[in-house]
C-alpha cells in the first residue's frame, strides 16, 4: 500500500502528504505524462492515480474514475475518515485500519430481488486517495472473481458489463458507470495510461 508521502519520498520531494503543483508535476513526469486534459469535475491527482493504477494493474483509468464518481458522489460522500471512495468493505480477516458506516445494498436474488436495504458494516480505511486508487485497482485487477470481466479487455464497455454484476448489488451499476464514462469523456485517460 503506497501512500502519497511514500510517493513523494521516492520522487525526492518533501514527504508532507500535500498534493500541490510540485508533487503533481513530479508524479506526471515519473509516469511519462507531459500533459493531461483537465476535467472540470475530477481533480488532477485523481486522474493521475487512475492512470497509475491502470499501468500497475490493467484496470482502465476511465473505469476507476467512474467508479470513484459513482461510489463517492463525486468525492462528496464516503465513510467518514476512510479515504475510501470506492466503498471497499473490510473482510472478516482484515488486519488494516477500518471504519464502520451505514450503506445501501440491493437484494440480488429471492423474493426481495431488486429491493433496497441498509446495513452497517466495516469499510477499509486508507491513508490517502493514492493508496485508495492503488488498492482498488489491485483488487479489481488481480482477484480471481473478476477474471472473466478482465478477459473482456481491451473492450472497456464489455469489461464494465461483466464487472457490474460481480462488483455491485445494484442491477444498474454497469449502465451507470458507462454513462459516467461517456458523459464526462473519461475514456481519453485510458490512452494516456497505455
Amino acid at each position: 500500500m503506497t501512500t502519497l508521502k511514500q510517493i513523494q519520498a521516492k520522487l525526492g520531494l518533501t514527504a508532507d502528504g500535500i498534493l500541490g503543483p510540485n508533487t503533481l508535476n513530479a508524479i506526471g513526469k515519473a509516469l511519462g505524462i507531459t500533459s493531461i486534459a483537465p476535467n472540470a469535475r475530477i481533480a488532477p491527482d485523481l486522474i493521475l492515480g487512475a492512470i497509475e493504477a491502470q499501468r500497475m494493474y490493467g484496470v482502465p483509468a476511465s473505469v476507476s474514475l467512474a467508479q470513484w464518481a459513482l461510489e463517492s458522489g463525486w468525492g462528496k460522500s464516503m465513510p467518514a475518515g476512510s479515504n475510501n471512495p470506492f466503498g471497499m468493505k473490510a473482510r472478516a480477516n482484515e488486519t488494516g485500519p477500518i471504519v464502520t458506516a451505514r450503506t445501501r445494498e440491493v437484494y440480488t436474488a429471492g423474493p426481495k430481488k431488486g429491493q433496497e436495504y441498509y446495513i452497517t458494516t466495516a469499510f477499509r480505511k486508507f491513508a490517502d486517495m493514492a493508496e485508495a486508487f492503488g488498492e482498488h485497482a489491485k483488487l479489481v485487477g488481480t482477484a480471481p472473481v473478476y477474471a472473466k470481466a478482465r478477459a473482456k479487455l481491451p473492450d472497456v464497455d464489455a469489461y464494465v458489463d461483466a464487472l457490474g454484476p460481480i462488483y455491485a448489488t445494484d442491477p444498474n451499476y454497469a449502465k451507470l458507470i458507462k454513462s459516467i464514462m461517456k458523459s464526462n469523456d473519461l475514456y481519453q485517460y485510458n490512452e494516456v495510461a497505455a
